[in-house]
């Protein structure tokens, strides 16, 4: 069974996930990347995911807690997707950035941060054009960037020694060539 999570699932999902380790007495970090926090900090228009790309701590108490809620929801198994993890710049050049969207109870979500989600978009962009090519056009415009150049320098910071393959430059190119993006930024997210 697959599913495609809208912007407001993805918020009801996590704030069953909140719910589910309240009653538990569990706490846990759930760090968001990808199509999610797109939709919860970027582009409040952005299409659906077809699942949550995130990095969760500890994650034994949050898979508990997302398999009880997919459940309850009829999502798969791994809706709260932790692959993505490996892909998280993991400091050997600048480490992830966050932004907390909620922290209470000891329970904190975070999305990385604009500049984060275009390094890891423009590694992901690499292999599935057409799949992430909107998401980095979003993200070059939301982080200011005007230059295949500047983008390059952007992956550099996070990714050192990476740089853009000739196929990516072209496309951030052509990408920066159409202009800003006219996007619908969303207020931050409520968990209740």
């Amino acid at each position: 069974m697959s599913v495609t999570l809208t912007r407001q699932e993805i918020i009801d999902g996590l704030t069953d996930v909140i719910r589910a380790l309240r009653e538990s007495g569990d706490s846990g970090t759930i760090q968001l990347v990808g199509g999610a926090a797109i939709s919860l900090t970027i582009n409040a228009e952005r299409p659906p995911t077809k699942d949550i790309d995130a990095w969760a701590t500890p994650p034994e108490a949050l898979r508990v807690a997302a398999d009880t809620v997919g459940r309850r929801r009829g999502w798969p198994d791994g809706w709260l997707d932790e692959n993505a993890a490996i892909f998280v710049p993991s400091g050997f050049g600048r480490g992830a950035e966050w932004v907390t969207l909620y922290d209470q109870d000891g329970v904190c979500i975070q999305a990385a941060s604009p500049r984060t989600l275009l390094a890891m978009k423009l590694v992901a962009v690499t292999k599935r054009p057409r799949r992430d090519a909107q998401d980095v056009a979003d993200l070059l415009t939301v982080c200011g960037v005007t230059t295949a150049d500047e983008a390059e320098e952007i992956l550099d910071d996070f990714f050192p020694g990476d740089g853009l393959p000739p196929q990516t430059y072209k496309l951030v190119e052509a990408l920066l060539a159409q202009g800003p993006r006219d996007i619908s930024v969303p207020q931050v997210p409520v968990f209740e």
